[in-house]
């Protein structure tokens, strides 16, 4: 147990913030390069980044130790939440934005809890279907059209997508995490990242190999303006987040460690007032917070 007093809660808020920055960064390379190629670097980099890590503090032994089943599980569960669900997201980000993208995520746990208890029968409890109901609706106040009534037809048009890639992200994200949990149960969780990783990027080159955009990520990394923007994204987002959250989960309750991991739209919000000097409505405030407040509820019940 750490002597620092709440360096748990404070790893936990500062994974969320760095993951509210990362997906803004990502925004313009996305935009430039598209959801794929930009998903691609995101995962190779990071990839290479967590295989250092994990050579460096002596967890190699523990992966090649690791249950062939458990590698599986987590190699699964890389593809289905980094190959499917975070190019989904990218795909999110340029049609309805990074805040409502990031909202629409607060429905990963939903997600989760509705799968496991297909799978395996755990029913949620009355919290948890609270705190689901809760999310739902805090996340139908913020999504949606263009308020104001002046919005161009083509992004009109981009909204029914937008919100379809991010419920696609969020069900990859919670499908990734039942996954997940059947793999970490056998590995420590910096190689079992490793494997999620590296296993997203393997699917990711096999698609852009069948699609013919091996190419765009190399044009992507000779690019010096989208490297001062993807490889910034991927250390603050795929690599310290990561080990933020790994250090909260660790020295702080499941339940508290996920109501604070699940800010990240509450950050969202602030960072885009800032950049873009548009100021939040009262819905916006409003139906964020009721998103935070549900994952509590959800967090709590479980």
């Amino acid at each position: 147990m750490s002597t620092v007093p709440l360096l748990g809660e404070a790893s936990c808020l500062a994974a969320a913030a760095l993951w509210a920055v990362a997906v803004e960064l990502f925004r313009a390379p996305i935009g430039t390069w598209g959801p794929t190629a930009v998903n691609l670097a995101k995962c190779v980099l990071g990839t290479a980044m967590l295989a250092v890590t994990v050579v460096a503090v002596g967890d190699l032994g523990h992966l090649l130790a690791a249950p062939a089943g458990a590698v599986v599980a987590l190699a699964l569960s890389g593809v289905v939440g980094l190959t499917v669900g975070d190019t989904a997201l990218f795909v999110a980000v340029t049609r309805i934005g990074v805040h409502r993208t990031l909202l629409l995520q607060t429905l990963a746990p939903v997600f989760a809890a509705a799968i496991a208890a297909a799978t395996t029968g755990e029913w949620p409890n009355r919290g948890q279907l609270l705190g689901g109901l809760v999310i739902l609706v805090g996340v139908a106040l913020v999504i949606g059209p263009p308020r104001g009534g002046h919005a161009a037809p083509a992004d009109r048009a981009a909204v029914p997508v937008g919100l379809a890639m991010g419920l696609l992200a969020a069900l990859g994200q919670g499908a990734g995490v039942v996954l997940s949990r059947v793999g970490m149960a056998e590995v420590p969780v910096t190689p079992a990242t490793l494997v999620r990783l590296a296993a997203g990027a393997a699917c990711l080159i096999l698609v852009a190999a069948c699609r013919r955009q091996l190419l765009a990520l190399v044009r992507l990394a000779q690019d010096p303006a989208a490297r001062r923007q993807v490889v910034p994204a991927t250390v603050l987002g795929t690599y310290l987040a990561m080990i933020l959250m790994m250090l909260g989960v660790g020295l702080t309750p499941a339940a508290v460690a996920a109501v604070l991991l699940g800010t990240t739209p509450v950050f969202s919000l602030v960072l885009v007032a800032a950049l873009h000097r548009r100021l939040p409505s009262a819905l916006e405030i409003v139906g964020t917070l009721l998103a935070v407040v549900g994952v509590a509820l959800l967090a709590r019940g479980g």
